[in-house]
């Protein structure tokens, strides 16, 4: 009698979370070629027949072109949420602000106008003798901020020979990157009040605490500091993740004198020196909008400067740094991605300046 052994069944093999991001990145960059190959081409080859034809087995980056084009009824696609996701976990290595924001609560626009988040109330309970009525603790709520969608946007001009290269996908990975990155930084982590083209930064309304004084070791400079900074936090915080922002030379001492792997140190060159910020976490609420839309043209005159003026000034001047994509055969990139911050707590969030360490 012949003996066959039990079937097992086969356990699916899952893509590890940065194979997942490096993918998603991936149809974001693609896309991004494919519009920009597509408006040199003169046959006007369309980007997703482009992108199509060259990535067949990238459905998503075709999701990301159709979704430049009617984000209406595609923001809400958990591909392209996945997407943006990515791309905000790809801009940790330039930028502390999209580190901090994938730690603390994401949210998506999904074509709404705007958010109303609950702030942060943690009720009081206790223990109960048998028989007795549970308490109902009434805790005093409020509607917390609103999210209301504003956009990163940047301009990269890459050359044709650039767009056509075999190493096209990491030179535009490393555009938008290198484009949106820094930008997040230098307005989450200012003291500015919202406008009508920016939300507020997270030190906007804070005072900062009085560093302690250099008198002392700095070792116990460093502690009396963390100190006074977690206890005007600890209301929001608990027990829960602490993270830590500094000027890169606070980040540095940061790093070398403190010890808790729990307490991420975060670095940010958009800090004035001697800066260091603590934040709960769980204070921190984000929303984005779909993927980043990327848009390209040929035939753009813009302003080369990363504070642009009018192409003609008021005294009728022509601004001398103006270019021309079609006499240098360039294809101008606009990177275009809506996103919102806040803050659910004010005190959960504390920042010094100054301190003497």
């Amino acid at each position: 009698m012949n003996y066959a052994p039990p079937r097992r069944e086969g356990v699916p093999l899952v893509p590890s979370p940065d194979v997942v991001r490096d993918r998603s990145v991936a149809s974001l960059v693609r896309a991004a070629i494919a519009t920009g190959i597509s408006s040199f081409d003169k046959r006007q080859i369309h980007p997703e027949a482009y992108a199509k034809d060259r990535w067949q087995d990238d459905h998503v980056a075709n999701m990301v072109l159709r979704a430049a084009v009617s984000p209406a009824t595609l923001a809400g696609n958990a591909a392209l949420a996945r997407v943006s996701l990515a791309f905000l976990e790809t801009l940790t290595p330039l930028s502390a602000g999209a580190d901090l924001l994938r730690r603390g609560l994401g949210l998506d626009f999904d074509g709404a106008a705007s958010i109303r988040v609950p702030a942060i109330a943690i009720p009081t309970s206790d223990f109960v003798a048998e028989g007795a009525p549970i308490p109902a603790p009434i805790e005093t709520t409020s509607a917390g901020p609103t999210l209301t969608p504003f956009k990163i946007a940047a301009l990269a001009s890459l050359t044709r020979e650039m767009m056509e290269s075999s190493n096209a996908e990491d030179m535009v990975r490393a555009v938008l990157v290198e484009s949106c990155g820094p930008a997040l930084d230098k307005a989450m982590f200012s003291a500015n009040a919202a406008t009508t083209a920016k939300p507020a930064g997270l030190l906007n309304g804070i005072a900062a605490l009085t560093p302690a004084s250099g008198t002392s070791g700095k070792d116990q400079i460093i502690v009396d500091d963390l100190q006074a900074l977690m206890l005007a936090i600890a209301p929001v915080a608990g027990n829960n993740n602490i993270v830590l922002v500094a000027s890169p030379d606070a980040a540095v001492a940061l790093q070398m004198r403190v010890f808790r792997e729990e307490w991420p140190i975060l670095a940010s060159a958009s800090l004035a020196a001697k800066t260091v910020i603590m934040i709960a976490a769980s204070a921190i609420v984000s929303a984005v909008d779909g993927a980043p839309q990327v848009d390209a043209s040929v035939q753009a005159a813009f302003v080369r400067d990363t504070v642009p003026q009018e192409i003609v000034t008021a005294a009728g001047t022509v601004a001398t740094s103006v270019g021309s994509t079609f006499q240098t055969d360039e294809s101008l990139l606009r990177v275009v991605w809506p996103i919102a911050w806040a803050l659910r707590a004010s005190n959960g969030l504390a920042w010094m300046s100054g301190v003497n360490w």
